[in-house]
Protein backbone atom coordinates (compact mmCIF):
# COMPACT_ATOMS: atom_id res chain seq x y z
CA UNK A 1 0.00 0.00 0.00
CA UNK A 2 2.64 2.72 1.05
CA UNK A 3 4.75 1.48 -2.34
CA UNK A 4 1.54 2.27 -4.54
CA UNK A 5 0.90 5.63 -2.68
CA UNK A 6 4.31 6.59 -2.95
CA UNK A 7 4.25 5.57 -6.65
CA UNK A 8 1.44 7.64 -7.67
CA UNK A 9 3.18 10.50 -5.09
CA UNK A 10 5.95 9.92 -7.68
CA UNK A 11 4.07 10.34 -10.50
CA UNK A 12 2.03 13.21 -9.56
CA UNK A 13 5.08 14.83 -9.20
CA UNK A 14 6.14 14.00 -12.52
CA UNK A 15 2.83 15.27 -13.98
CA UNK A 16 2.88 18.59 -12.75
CA UNK A 17 5.82 19.75 -14.02
CA UNK A 18 4.46 18.82 -17.39
CA UNK A 19 1.18 19.98 -16.74
CA UNK A 20 2.59 23.67 -15.52
CA UNK A 21 4.64 23.69 -18.82
CA UNK A 22 1.66 22.44 -21.25
CA UNK A 23 0.13 25.60 -19.26
CA UNK A 24 2.62 27.79 -20.06
CA UNK A 25 3.00 26.87 -23.73
CA UNK A 26 -1.01 28.27 -23.84
CA UNK A 27 -0.24 31.23 -22.19
CA UNK A 28 3.11 32.06 -24.59
CA UNK A 29 1.21 32.59 -27.35
CA UNK A 30 -1.35 34.86 -26.42
CA UNK A 31 1.68 36.92 -25.09
CA UNK A 32 4.11 36.20 -28.25
CA UNK A 33 0.45 37.90 -30.23
CA UNK A 34 0.69 41.04 -27.55
CA UNK A 35 4.28 41.71 -27.92
CA UNK A 36 3.82 41.92 -31.56
CA UNK A 37 0.87 44.01 -31.18
CA UNK A 38 2.85 46.43 -29.08
CA UNK A 39 5.81 46.13 -31.37
CA UNK A 40 4.24 47.15 -34.24
CA UNK A 41 2.38 50.34 -32.20
CA UNK A 42 5.66 51.44 -31.10
CA UNK A 43 6.79 50.66 -34.58
CA UNK A 44 4.50 52.42 -36.45
CA UNK A 45 4.87 55.18 -33.59
CA UNK A 46 8.56 55.60 -34.53
CA UNK A 47 7.91 56.08 -38.24
CA UNK A 48 5.72 58.66 -37.59
CA UNK A 49 8.39 60.56 -35.62
CA UNK A 50 10.42 60.24 -38.27
CA UNK A 51 8.37 61.65 -40.71
CA UNK A 52 7.46 64.34 -39.16
CA UNK A 53 9.63 67.41 -38.26
CA UNK A 54 9.67 69.55 -34.86
CA UNK A 55 8.00 72.20 -37.34
CA UNK A 56 4.37 70.03 -38.25
CA UNK A 57 4.39 70.13 -34.69
CA UNK A 58 4.52 73.94 -33.83
CA UNK A 59 1.08 74.74 -34.69
CA UNK A 60 -0.33 72.61 -32.02
CA UNK A 61 2.60 72.58 -29.11
CA UNK A 62 0.86 75.45 -27.29
CA UNK A 63 -2.79 75.12 -27.77
CA UNK A 64 -5.48 73.46 -29.61
CA UNK A 65 -7.93 75.20 -32.45
CA UNK A 66 -9.85 72.45 -33.84
CA UNK A 67 -12.29 73.07 -36.67
CA UNK A 68 -14.91 70.31 -36.05
CA UNK A 69 -16.10 68.77 -33.15
CA UNK A 70 -16.70 65.04 -34.50
CA UNK A 71 -18.41 62.48 -32.59
CA UNK A 72 -18.16 58.95 -33.64
CA UNK A 73 -18.25 55.69 -32.89
CA UNK A 74 -15.35 53.81 -31.17
CA UNK A 75 -15.64 50.99 -33.67
CA UNK A 76 -11.99 50.25 -34.90
CA UNK A 77 -13.22 50.38 -38.74
CA UNK A 78 -13.88 54.33 -38.29
CA UNK A 79 -10.93 56.55 -38.18
CA UNK A 80 -9.80 60.13 -38.56
CA UNK A 81 -7.69 59.14 -41.60
CA UNK A 82 -10.66 58.48 -43.54
CA UNK A 83 -12.16 62.26 -42.87
CA UNK A 84 -9.41 64.80 -42.36
CA UNK A 85 -5.59 64.02 -44.24
CA UNK A 86 -4.43 66.14 -41.66
CA UNK A 87 -6.38 65.65 -38.20
CA UNK A 88 -3.80 66.96 -35.96
CA UNK A 89 -5.37 69.88 -34.14
CA UNK A 90 -7.84 70.05 -37.11
CA UNK A 91 -10.65 67.75 -35.49
CA UNK A 92 -11.72 67.22 -31.43
CA UNK A 93 -12.53 63.70 -31.45
CA UNK A 94 -15.21 62.03 -29.61
CA UNK A 95 -16.16 58.89 -29.81
CA UNK A 96 -18.46 56.25 -28.02
CA UNK A 97 -20.68 53.10 -29.25
CA UNK A 98 -23.04 54.51 -31.38
CA UNK A 99 -21.74 58.03 -31.63
CA UNK A 100 -24.04 59.62 -29.48
CA UNK A 101 -24.55 62.96 -27.61
CA UNK A 102 -26.01 61.52 -24.56
CA UNK A 103 -23.51 59.12 -23.36
CA UNK A 104 -20.42 62.32 -24.41
CA UNK A 105 -22.59 65.38 -23.43
CA UNK A 106 -19.34 67.00 -21.63
CA UNK A 107 -16.63 66.22 -24.21
CA UNK A 108 -19.18 67.74 -27.09
CA UNK A 109 -20.16 70.62 -25.27
CA UNK A 110 -16.03 71.68 -24.41
CA UNK A 111 -15.76 71.26 -27.94
CA UNK A 112 -18.45 73.14 -28.83
CA UNK A 113 -18.91 76.07 -25.84
CA UNK A 114 -14.87 76.21 -24.79
CA UNK A 115 -12.97 75.50 -28.51
CA UNK A 116 -15.78 77.23 -30.28
CA UNK A 117 -15.79 74.52 -33.48
CA UNK A 118 -18.21 76.11 -35.84
CA UNK A 119 -19.10 72.84 -36.65
CA UNK A 120 -20.64 69.79 -34.73
CA UNK A 121 -20.94 66.82 -36.79
CA UNK A 122 -22.10 63.08 -35.84
CA UNK A 123 -20.92 60.38 -38.09
CA UNK A 124 -22.15 56.49 -38.29
CA UNK A 125 -21.00 53.94 -40.38
CA UNK A 126 -22.13 50.77 -42.09
CA UNK A 127 -22.35 47.65 -39.88
CA UNK A 128 -22.43 48.94 -36.51
CA UNK A 129 -22.49 46.95 -33.68
CA UNK A 130 -24.41 48.83 -30.94
CA UNK A 131 -27.19 49.71 -33.93
CA UNK A 132 -27.32 45.94 -34.50
CA UNK A 133 -27.13 45.32 -30.20
CA UNK A 134 -29.94 48.47 -29.72
CA UNK A 135 -32.16 46.77 -32.42
CA UNK A 136 -31.88 43.28 -30.62
CA UNK A 137 -31.90 42.24 -27.16
CA UNK A 138 -29.06 43.29 -24.93
CA UNK A 139 -30.44 42.16 -21.61
CA UNK A 140 -27.65 39.86 -21.33
CA UNK A 141 -24.93 42.65 -21.72
CA UNK A 142 -22.74 44.27 -18.37
CA UNK A 143 -24.75 47.09 -16.89
CA UNK A 144 -22.37 49.75 -18.06
CA UNK A 145 -22.87 48.63 -22.07
CA UNK A 146 -26.90 48.33 -21.29
CA UNK A 147 -26.80 52.17 -20.22
CA UNK A 148 -24.51 53.20 -23.34
CA UNK A 149 -27.12 51.44 -25.33
CA UNK A 150 -30.17 52.60 -23.75
CA UNK A 151 -29.42 56.25 -25.06
CA UNK A 152 -29.81 54.60 -28.39
CA UNK A 153 -33.55 54.68 -29.07
CA UNK A 154 -34.35 53.13 -32.44
CA UNK A 155 -36.94 50.32 -33.63
CA UNK A 156 -36.54 46.57 -32.66
CA UNK A 157 -35.36 44.42 -35.43
CA UNK A 158 -34.85 46.80 -38.39
CA UNK A 159 -32.17 47.16 -41.06
CA UNK A 160 -29.04 48.05 -39.65
CA UNK A 161 -28.51 50.97 -42.57
CA UNK A 162 -31.82 52.33 -41.48
CA UNK A 163 -30.96 52.10 -37.58
CA UNK A 164 -27.58 53.86 -38.72
CA UNK A 165 -29.25 56.92 -40.54
CA UNK A 166 -32.07 57.17 -37.69
CA UNK A 167 -29.82 57.57 -34.86
CA UNK A 168 -27.79 59.85 -36.89
CA UNK A 169 -30.55 62.56 -37.10
CA UNK A 170 -31.81 61.85 -33.52
CA UNK A 171 -28.17 62.89 -32.25
CA UNK A 172 -28.64 66.03 -34.75
CA UNK A 173 -31.91 67.05 -33.21
CA UNK A 174 -30.43 66.34 -29.91
CA UNK A 175 -27.60 68.54 -30.10
CA UNK A 176 -30.12 71.37 -32.15
CA UNK A 177 -31.95 71.40 -29.06
CA UNK A 178 -28.99 71.86 -26.62
CA UNK A 179 -27.01 74.39 -28.74
CA UNK A 180 -30.46 76.44 -30.08
CA UNK A 181 -28.54 79.29 -28.99
CA UNK A 182 -25.35 78.91 -30.60
CA UNK A 183 -27.25 77.88 -33.98
CA UNK A 184 -29.01 80.80 -34.28
CA UNK A 185 -26.52 83.48 -33.63
CA UNK A 186 -25.04 81.59 -36.96
CA UNK A 187 -22.05 80.25 -34.94
CA UNK A 188 -22.52 76.43 -34.87
CA UNK A 189 -23.84 74.16 -37.57
CA UNK A 190 -24.81 70.39 -37.09
CA UNK A 191 -24.28 67.59 -39.31
CA UNK A 192 -24.77 63.81 -39.39
CA UNK A 193 -23.06 61.60 -41.76
CA UNK A 194 -22.67 58.18 -42.61
CA UNK A 195 -19.06 56.67 -43.20
CA UNK A 196 -19.51 53.75 -45.79
CA UNK A 197 -16.84 51.78 -45.49
CA UNK A 198 -19.11 48.53 -47.35
CA UNK A 199 -20.72 51.10 -50.26
CA UNK A 200 -24.21 50.06 -48.30
CA UNK A 201 -25.97 53.20 -49.54
CA UNK A 202 -23.87 52.58 -53.26
CA UNK A 203 -22.65 56.27 -53.30
CA UNK A 204 -18.91 54.58 -53.05
CA UNK A 205 -16.80 52.74 -50.73
CA UNK A 206 -15.61 54.84 -47.96
CA UNK A 207 -17.45 57.77 -48.75
CA UNK A 208 -18.67 60.37 -46.33
CA UNK A 209 -22.41 60.80 -46.60
CA UNK A 210 -24.35 63.71 -45.70
CA UNK A 211 -27.30 63.02 -44.81
CA UNK A 212 -28.74 65.99 -42.48
CA UNK A 213 -27.56 69.43 -41.92
CA UNK A 214 -29.34 71.25 -39.32
CA UNK A 215 -32.24 69.36 -39.21
CA UNK A 216 -32.55 69.55 -42.98
CA UNK A 217 -32.64 65.42 -44.56
CA UNK A 218 -34.00 66.10 -47.66
CA UNK A 219 -31.41 64.61 -50.30
CA UNK A 220 -32.03 66.79 -53.21
CA UNK A 221 -32.37 70.16 -50.95
CA UNK A 222 -28.92 68.80 -49.24
CA UNK A 223 -27.43 67.97 -52.73
CA UNK A 224 -28.32 72.38 -53.35
CA UNK A 225 -27.11 73.36 -50.29
CA UNK A 226 -24.07 75.86 -50.56
CA UNK A 227 -22.37 74.30 -47.68
CA UNK A 228 -22.20 70.98 -49.22
CA UNK A 229 -21.71 72.21 -53.43
CA UNK A 230 -19.27 69.86 -55.57
CA UNK A 231 -16.07 71.17 -55.34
Amino acid sequence: MLRTLALSGALFALALPLAQAGDHAQAAKPDTELKGIIKNLMQDNASFVKSHKPGYFKKITEGQHPRATVVTCSDSRVHTHALDKTPDGDLFMVRNIGNQLATAEGSVEYGVHHLHTPLLVFVGHAACGAIAAASGDYSKESNPIKRELDTIQISKGGDIMAGVKLNVNRQVTAAMQKFEHEIKEGKLTVMGAVYDFRNDLKHGQGKLNVINLNGETDEAKLAKNPLLAAK
